[in-house]
């Protein structure tokens, strides 16, 4: 016997809260990424010290070690147990970053624990769109929270140099103590509005509606972890994830020195490198709420998947090869809306899936992110050894073959955003 099956509007108001949680642990992570230079001093690091990047390294790390358990847990605990004790540890490392602030080792620790946070979040994106929206809406849902990533890395990198107050490192007037003033401001900032939203977390979010938003959700139907894994569409969406993220990770890694070697002025504040990460960001947010939607009115998948990986390795060639700055930034705009749009579409694929459904949307989905970070963390290793002076053009080329190989794996998927639903 069938359970009732309703949708709920509040549906809306789950989706706003856990994208605002899934917003700052982003906004948190990247807090230091545009003003490398102005913190290093201030954690007691020498100028120039590379151990600066580990901060930045801490989240794609953080995924590698605890996404796919993670995402298991998910489907066994819910929403609110997994997704609620992320946004405590993100709101409590967070804090604590305020008081270690002269401590470069401490610092990485409290930056590596509000990653932990960020992972208990972000695994729980697909468990929430298909325990509270229909099938219809479930595409558009995971696009909103990934939106909400997106803002909090663009609100992470710019306003980090929006609220620079004190002098830039080597110009006159710098000194630690300012930085370090400026830099408290940034995180005090970070944990009020951390704090904010895990008491909003916890007062609002619900793990489950009373009824299910559809009907395939009042059929039991558990499709195993064994079945799962052997499924060859589970591990090509998988290595999809790999190589966006090893584009997207890695570029950010990047995009100062690359700049630099393609002989594009690097200018202070909101220089070339802050407009390039803008135009991704803000078009990243564009395309994961506009392809998704076209998608679930299309009833198609496969087809956006397939355009959106072509038309990125066309503009992660451009970007990572062009001397002209007008060129730069438009392909800037170009890559952020069709690679970030891949990632709400193969999620709601893997759910479609017959070997996941829902029962196993936790541990795709922290399959997917593992390989996702597993590709952004070595890929900003790999960009560097690939590097030749001061030429990034190898490492560029490896971006390209790694997304054009999973451009041609997406050709054997099979579609699922027409199949119709159980009953």
């Amino acid at each position: 016997m069938s359970e009732e099956v309703k949708v709920y509007s509040y549906r809306w108001a789950v989706l706003l809260v856990f994208g605002l949680a899934f917003m700052i642990g982003q906004m948190m992570w990247l807090a230091f990424s545009l003003i490398r230079n102005e913190v290093t001093p201030v954690l007691g690091l020498a100028p120039g010290d590379p151990g600066v990047v580990l901060l930045t390294a801490s989240q794609p790390l953080a995924f590698i070690l605890l996404s796919i358990p993670v995402g298991m847990l998910a489907d066994k605990k819910g929403l609110v147990f997994v997704a609620g004790l992320g946004t405590i540890l993100q709101a409590l490392f967070g804090s604590l970053r305020i008081f270690f602030v002269n401590n470069f080792l401490m610092i990485f620790v409290c930056q590596f624990g509000l990653s932990i946070g960020s992972v208990l979040v972000q695994n729980c994106i697909v468990y929430l769109s298909v325990n509270w929206f229909p099938k219809a809406e479930r595409a558009l849902a995971t696009g909103v929270s990934t939106l909400f990533m997106l803002l909090g890395m663009l609100l992470g990198t710019a306003l980090s140099m929006l609220l620079w107050t004190a002098p830039l490192y080597g110009d006159a007037g710098f000194t630690i103590a300012l930085a370090q003033a400026n830099v408290e401001t940034i995180l005090y900032l970070d944990a009020i509005v951390a704090i904010i939203i895990t008491v909003l977390f916890f007062a609002i979010v619900r793990d489950k509606p009373p009824h299910p938003p559809d009907v395939e959700l009042a059929v039991t139907h558990a499709p195993s972890i064994k079945g799962m894994l052997k499924d060859k569409s589970v591990w090509i969406i998988s290595f999809g994830f790999f190589a966006g993220f090893s584009i997207f990770i890695g570029l950010t890694a990047i995009i100062e020195e690359l700049l630099l070697s393609l002989g594009i002025l690097i200018t202070g504040g909101l220089g070339s490198p802050a407009i390039v990460m803008i135009l991704l960001l803000v078009s990243g947010i564009i395309g994961a709420v506009v392809v998704p939607a076209i998608s679930e009115k299309a009833q198609k998948r496969k087809p956006f998947l397939i355009v959106c990986i072509a038309v990125a390795t066309v503009g992660t060639f451009l970007l990572g090869t062009s001397t002209i700055i007008g060129l730069t930034f438009l392909m800037s705009a170009v890559l952020g809306f069709f690679l970030i749009a891949v990632m709400p579409i193969g999620l709601s694929m893997l759910e479609e899936l017959d070997t996941v459904g829902p029962e196993r949307s936790g541990a795709s989905t922290g399959l997917a992110f593992w390989f996702g970070n597993l590709g952004g963390f070595t890929g900003s290793i790999l960009l560097e050894v690939f590097r030749v002076g001061p030429s990034y053009f190898y490492s560029i080329i490896y971006l390209v073959v790694v997304i054009f190989i999973a451009t041609l794996l997406m050709f054997a998927l099979p579609e699922t955003g027409g199949r119709t639903e159980t009953s």
